[in-house]
């Protein structure tokens, strides 16, 4: 098998991106394109980006000023216009043109001065193919024209072959996926981008769209007969008795919770608000109308350090109701685990929290009736299915704080009834976000003045991996070598009482600063931590960035989150750090996202579209959504059979 190359500082740089073979390449697109085509000089306007065709006359002249290397020649277009062109450090054309030699430039017209500035210069005419150029999202260690390379030689090693049935092919006008490749890699004009890209959006969408009507019609079926009715006034006299006013957005989700409780068709929500909106207090308040009904409830989270968190919040909250709460997690004793277990299979424990131990299967619960998943996109669908099916068909409840406009939701999330909390049960937090470069000393300031004033400091890592300059080891180094006994570390390959020992030393200030990777995400909470320095932002989505921030400033006192870039373009960051409303930033993400820019959104509760936009792409969606539905509705078709089986076989397996 051929390689994507022989540099491994390439190889190491694409890995960052999930890039190891040729397969991947072909399918990581170019985020946006430059347009070189030639311009009519007719049509021309000052100061607008034009490429010109031209004829040099004069010969490179280099200007040496304290800062700036300045190039200056002349140059004759076909139509006879003498042009000044203009070049700033770009030192090479000094040997890379000469008098007669025929060029291109894209640049910056002037026509008043008739001076073109340059932005590319190119020692040649350019064909009709290199006149659109693909610029693709890639990590540092990479240029644009080497992965061009790759691509080129990824194009002849690799052949891929569509799913979507011939019917809907023919349909909708799509091209073959080996073209639709080719053209969005390799376009003439920006026709052949879009009929590419139309045929890779439909692909996946309608993949996507069968999912998610087979998981809605298996879910449909599902019903308890024997589910126990509550009278919600005991519910709504509980939530009155609280210490604390909920949201007019609470009340409403937890009203359209009880009622999904009380049907004899089994509840599957999604609970989606800002972080700090109050999902947690409207998951409680869901497990105590469970217990009202002589059932028992689980709360899942993904990580052990969530899981104890939920679980003495759940101690506090219920302390004056005779509820019997324990945490069921891989690092209980053995006979602390067996005892536990014992229990539950009792069916004397009304609430357990735990991790993916609650999967185990020599757990039993003899009276599972509610399953609240934090956090849902960290599980798999078969994940929640194992649960579920220790109880005799529970209700689910799934949270989530990377919420979306209910518009976008009913796309994405199609498969299931959503509540949304919008409202904040406070003022909500003032958390300053700042953007800087790598330098130290550009965050040490920031680090001397938060200690200065008794706070915690998160150092964020996009990565434990060894050899990167950010990853969780080196930075942990880092600030060590400046801020000695201030500083631990955090991250997934720690043992459990090594991540205990790391968050409660953070916690109470013995070492106050805290190098981690993403692990603090979800649900950590540390109310004096008022600075967040976060490396390689570009390597998260932007709501997972939000996810991130929303950890600090939880003592209403004002905070920082810095976000370290060595990178040229910003756009994106300067964008985010504008908006701090997560339903806004949500919707930021998806519309700026731009075709093979997935990075980060693994750790987010996006959908995992590569290609599709859910804003940009709505029109498309829908006719999607049509297909989807006639594939479902006729299985016994022998041109939807297969892809229907593909995508049956692919649900059991998550």
């Amino acid at each position: 098998m051929a390689k994507l190359s022989n540099s491994s500082r390439i190889i190491s740089g694409l890995a960052k991106y999930d890039i190891h073979t040729f397969r991947d390449v072909i399918f990581h697109l170019p985020r946006r394109y430059l347009d070189l085509r030639y311009t009519d000089e007719f049509k021309m306007n000052t100061n607008e980006k034009v490429t010109l065709k031209l004829m040099v006359t004069s010969a490179p002249l280099l200007i040496k000023g304290p800062k700036v290397a300045i190039i200056r020649f002349t140059a004759v277009s076909p139509r006879g216009a003498n042009y000044k062109v203009v070049a700033y450090n770009q030192r090479y054309i000094l040997n890379a043109i000469k008098p007669n030699m025929e060029i291109t430039v894209y640049g910056t017209i002037n026509l008043r001065f008739l001076e073109l500035t340059v932005i590319k210069l190119f020692p040649r005419a350019l064909s009709e193919a290199e006149q659109i150029v693909p610029l693709y999202s890639l990590p540092s260690e990479v240029g644009n024209h080497e992965f061009t390379r790759i691509v080129q030689k990824a194009l002849k090693n690799e052949s891929v072959t569509s799913r979507v049935p011939l019917p809907l092919r023919d349909k909708n006008g799509l091209i073959s996926l080996n073209d639709a490749l080719k053209r969005v890699h390799n376009p003439l004009d920006m026709n052949d981008v879009f009929d590419g890209l139309k045929a890779l959006k439909y692909e996946e969408g309608l993949e996507y769209f069968i999912k998610l009507l087979l998981i809605k019609r298996s879910n449909s079926e599902l019903v308890n007969s024997r589910k126990t009715i509550v009278n919600l006034k005991d519910a709504n006299e509980f939530v009155k008795s609280l210490p604390f006013k909920l949201t007019k957005d609470q009340i409403k989700a937890i009203r359209e919770i009880g009622y999904d409780m009380n049907k004899e068709t089994l509840m599957y929500r999604l609970l989606q608000g800002d972080v700090g909106s109050g999902k947690t207090v409207v998951s409680f308040v869901a497990l105590y109308i469970n217990y009202l009904r002589n059932a028992q409830g689980v709360l899942l989270a993904p990580t052990e350090s969530l899981a104890k968190q939920h679980y003495d919040t759940l101690l506090t909250f219920f302390k004056d109701f005779p509820l019997r709460i324990e945490l069921l997690i891989g690092a209980l004793t053995p006979n602390a685990k067996t005892k536990l277990k014992d229990d539950i299979q009792k069916g004397e424990v009304d609430i357990i929290v735990g991790t993916h131990a609650l999967f185990s299967e020599d757990v039993f619960y003899p009276k599972l009736e509610l399953v609240v998943i934090d956090e849902q996109h960290k599980f798999g669908v078969n994940q929640r299915n194992t649960l579920l099916n220790k109880g005799e068909k529970a209700d689910l409840l799934l949270l989530s704080a990377t919420p979306i406009p209910r518009t976008l939701a009913n796309v994405i999330y199609g498969d299931m009834d959503i509540s949304t909390i919008e409202s904040f049960p406070h003022d909500g937090r003032l958390v300053e976000t700042v953007i800087t470069t790598s330098p130290l000393k550009n965050v040490t300031s920031l680090i001397d003045k938060t200690l200065a004033e008794n706070r915690q400091v998160y150092i964020i890592a996009p990565k434990i991996s060894f050899g990167d300059k950010t990853n969780v080891l080196v930075l942990y180094e880092r600030f060590s070598a400046r801020y000695s006994n201030l500083v631990t570390v955090l991250h997934g390959q720690l043992t459990s009482e090594e991540k205990d020992a790391a968050l409660l030393n953070f916690k109470n200030g013995l070492t106050p600063i805290l190098v981690s990777t993403t692990v603090v995400e979800v649900g950590i909470d540390v109310k004096s931590a008022g600075l967040m320095i976060i490396y390689e932002p570009h390597s998260f989505g932007l709501s997972s960035l939000h996810q991130l921030r929303g950890r600090i400033g939880r003592d209403g006192k004002k905070a920082t989150l810095c976000l370290v870039s060595d990178e040229e373009d910003n756009y994106k960051l300067e964008e985010f750090a504008k908006e701090d409303n997560g339903f806004k930033i949500a919707e930021l993400d998806l519309t700026l996202r731009g075709p093979g820019e997935l990075t980060g959104e693994k750790q987010s509760g996006m959908p995992g579209f590569l290609y599709l936009n859910v804003i940009k792409d709505l029109s498309l969606i829908t006719k999607i959504k049509e297909d989807a539905l006639e594939v479902v509705n006729n299985p016994a078709n022998p041109h939807y059979f297969p892809l229907l089986k593909l995508i049956n076989d692919s649900l059991a397996k998550e």
